[in-house]
């Protein structure tokens, strides 16, 4: 079947949101489009032209009559290839102690009300709450945080998220210092903007492993990074690669700090 793709036609997603087509570049294999009925998305997004024909049908008059038709809590057809979240799926992003961590506490069931008194007899979510806090690291911290709570949708994870960011972001900044690195070039970044930006394409990116969905035009379209293509893979994708070993070094101290607590816990267990 040939489909069609056309500036300014409209096509329904999978929550069955209208999708408005912005642009095409077809030598890209870009498309632009917005939810232009839905508030709560991002005013534009651009990925791969396969990818959005894989997540839209288009609108005829038959889907609208019956989107009319629905009530709340019903639905007039369903996408059966949904795909599942990859939230803090990605093999950078892997506490070896995370299954630890999440036997028998759930983000939703969590209550930071922690009584007084010593060592509980048996390891509870108590225990899972205060390895994260022992972790002296603030960045590592932040990230440990969201790779176990982060998929709340009732957690508020930001804080933590822009506490990563900066993190990677003033890495980048002294090592271009270190390295002699100047202003970026026929671009509006100031290079603590250009690094604030790439620490948050880098985070985002890897939390929801969106790599292998966009071009390196699309990330930095999505990142809001103004910056040409080839210009940012030449100049600049040394940082984005050193962000991404910061990264797993924070997972790693992480890791560390609470194989030290679990360490301390058993101690305490023999000994009680």
């Amino acid at each position: 079947m040939t489909i069609t793709i056309e500036a300014g036609s409209e096509w329904m997603d999978k929550k069955g949101d209208v999708v408005k087509v912005l642009c095409l570049d077809c030598e890209e294999d870009l498309i632009t489009f917005t939810w232009p009925n839905n508030k709560k998305r991002p005013t534009e997004r651009t990925i791969s032209i396969d990818k959005f024909v894989s997540q839209v049908k288009p609108i005829d008059s038959k889907a609208e009559e019956a989107k009319e038709k629905s009530k709340p809590g019903q639905f007039t057809s369903a996408w059966i290839d949904e795909l599942p979240s990859n939230f803090g799926k990605s093999p950078n992003l892997q506490l070896s102690n995370q299954d630890w961590l999440e036997r028998g506490m759930h983000a939703k069931t969590v209550k930071f009300n922690i009584g007084a008194g010593g060592l509980p007899p048996e390891v509870n979510w108590e225990d899972h709450c205060a390895a994260i806090a022992m972790i002296k690291d603030g960045p590592a911290k932040a990230l440990a945080s969201i790779l176990l709570w982060g998929s709340d949708t009732n957690w508020d994870w930001s804080r933590q998220f822009d506490e990563v960011v900066h993190h990677l972001a003033a890495n980048m900044v002294g090592r271009c210092k270190k390295d002699g690195r100047s202003e970026p070039q026929a671009c509006t970044h100031r290079l603590p903007e250009l690094a604030r930006l790439m620490a948050r394409m880098v985070l985002h990116f890897e939390l929801y492993e969106l790599w292998d969905d966009y071009t390196v035009k699309g990330r930095l379209k999505f990142s809001g990074i103004e910056v040409n293509s080839s210009t940012y893979t030449n100049a600049w994708l040394t940082y984005q690669r050193q962000m991404m070993d910061d990264l797993i070094d924070m997972v790693c101290d992480a890791d560390q700090s609470i194989g030290s607590y679990r360490a301390q816990l058993n101690k305490a267990d023999d000994n009680a």
